[in-house]
């Protein structure tokens, strides 16, 4: 039997309209860059510069705010206060130059660090030789006496230990941002690392994938970037090291993944269940590769950068507000809502309210949507202390601006949720579906050729057949009866794909 014969058995079958894997998900609206307030031209230089989606910038910018500015006041609410902390998850391709966009946001922190570094090595070299001179009378007051002088008297000793005061402490260490910690890791350091800090990595998938949120340790990892996120105090008991309680600390977060690595993250049931996620202000913009065709840029950015390098260089540098007698426990003041600004953020989470009920368009977010306000409050607290670290409250304009950065935040929760909810197999189903009718020229198929010639990401051939028969069972390809011969090849399983619709 020739191929043409096989390829009209397999014509003269009429199976049912192939059915759709995925539902399709909306594109996002488009990021609202007007409503940033004093940040709106840096994320605008960082579009501009890189050609990257707007929101990338934006997402950029705001994390290095929010990690400048979270330690200098606490943000006022509608129930209370919260620190000016943000989590944000970026969710773009590889060659989004999520990277590119990073470095440009992160530029005053790097310095920043490298400014802490070169004074660290200063105070360590102090300690050291305090440290060597404490131990020197220490180790001289506990000496046995000599025989000749007979048997010290204890209460001298306290006495002489006492004068010689406390252990030197050393210096805190010259970092306030990391890309990969573990939980475990950031507690245990606590007591020597500054109050307030930031995880930002534009490579999130090794958080995501790293040690700290394995099997084991992510119900830890979330529930205690969790109570960071709330600014509650941190406790730690170790049956080796004691217990130690750390009150007055912040906790910024910027992750920037590749849709397959943030997927997991998403459909996660822990960090769904904990309220995690609910604490991420998420985007996932289009990408733009392919539409980067223009050569230079403005050199308005490079003003602008100039200008948002320098502010955030001047909060980092600012003096925090720590509690008496301390050198890392934060006691900032509150930062209040204008009356007017209290109007706005009240009626924006009485209308999210209402959309949470049964039926309603939140009712699928509603772990996101019951902190939306609190997320505004926050944006609003990181715009106004950016524009003016000596504002003296949140204004209705600002608040306004808020308000509509978090709309934007929880239709892109909402949309995402669906994604979210897709097995690994199904997504690599849809895949290969694709790759099938897009880019494989021939009329049938068979799991060597995918594996030989379709995407480097198919390359398992039990995995890739399992595919196959997911596109069979959906009506895109229909099984043949017989084997077949593929671009000179005899396959003894082979399918017929079905063209009809994309």
């Amino acid at each position: 039997m020739s191929d043409l014969e096989i390829i009209d058995r397999a014509e003269t079958f009429e199976p049912e309209e192939p059915t759709p894997l995925l539902r399709e998900i909306p594109p996002g609206e488009a990021y609202p860059m007007h409503a940033l307030g004093p940040l709106r031209q840096a994320a605008e230089a960082i579009h501009d510069k890189t050609q990257a989606p707007a929101a990338i910038g934006a997402q950029s910018v705001l994390g290095v705010a929010a990690l400048a500015v979270q330690g200098l006041f606490d943000a006022e609410t509608l129930h209370g206060w919260a620190p000016p902390s943000l989590f944000l998850l970026t969710i773009a391709q590889s060659g989004d130059r999520k990277t590119t966009c990073d470095k440009l946001a992160m530029a005053p922190v790097r310095d920043f660090e490298k400014e802490l570094g070169e004074l660290s090595r200063d105070e360590q070299t102090q300690y050291q030789n305090e440290m060597a001179v404490w131990e020197a009378e220490r180790k001289r007051i506990l000496a046995p006496p000599r025989k000749s002088d007979g048997p010290r008297d204890k209460t001298e000793m306290q006495v002489d230990l006492a004068a010689i005061g406390p252990e030197p402490k050393p210096p805190l260490y010259a970092t306030i941002t990391a890309g990969e910690p573990t939980l475990e890791g950031v507690v245990k350091h606590m007591a020597l690392l500054r109050p307030a800090l930031g995880l930002f990595s534009d490579e999130g998938g090794a958080f995501v994938g790293g040690h700290g949120m394995n099997s084991e340790n992510r119900l830890k990892t979330v529930a205690g970037l969790s109570v960071l996120w709330d600014g509650t105090p941190v406790d730690r008991w170790r049956a080796g090291d004691g217990v130690a309680v750390y009150h007055g600390r912040r906790l910024s977060a910027h992750l920037m993944a590749q849709p397959v690595a943030a997927a997991g993250l998403l459909a996660d049931p822990i960090a769904n269940g904990q309220g995690f996620l609910a604490r991420f202000l998420i985007t996932e913009p289009p990408s733009a590769i392919g539409t980067r065709l223009r050569v230079g840029h403005s050199p308005e950015s490079e003003a602008a950068l100039s200008a948002f390098k320098a502010r955030a260089g001047e909060l980092l540098r600012r003096p925090l507000p720590l509690a008496d007698g301390t050198r890392n426990e934060l006691e900032p003041p509150l930062l209040p809502l204008s009356g007017d600004a209290r109007e706005v953020l009240q009626e924006f989470a009485l209308v999210v309210e209402a959309a949470q009920a049964k039926g309603g368009e939140l009712e699928g977010v509603r772990p996101f949507a019951s902190k939306a306000a609190e997320h505004a409050a926050r944006l609003a607290a990181v715009m106004t202390l950016f524009g003016n670290p000596d504002a003296s409250n949140v204004t209705r304009v600002t608040m306004d601006d808020a308000v509509t950065l978090a709309t934007f935040y929880v239709n892109e929760a909402a949309r995402l949720t669906d994604a979210a909810t897709i097995s690994k197999d199904t997504a690599d189903a849809e895949k290969l579906r694709r790759w099938i009718l897009e880019s494989w020229g021939e009329q049938l198929i068979s799991t060597p050729d995918v594996v030989q010639r379709g995407p480097n990401q198919f390359r398992e051939t039990a995995h890739v057949r399992k595919l196959l028969a997911i596109l069979q069972r959906h009506g895109w390809l229909v099984l043949l009866d017989k084997s077949a011969e593929i671009l000179n090849k005899r396959r003894r399983e082979a399918w017929s794909i079905v063209r009809g619709a994309a």
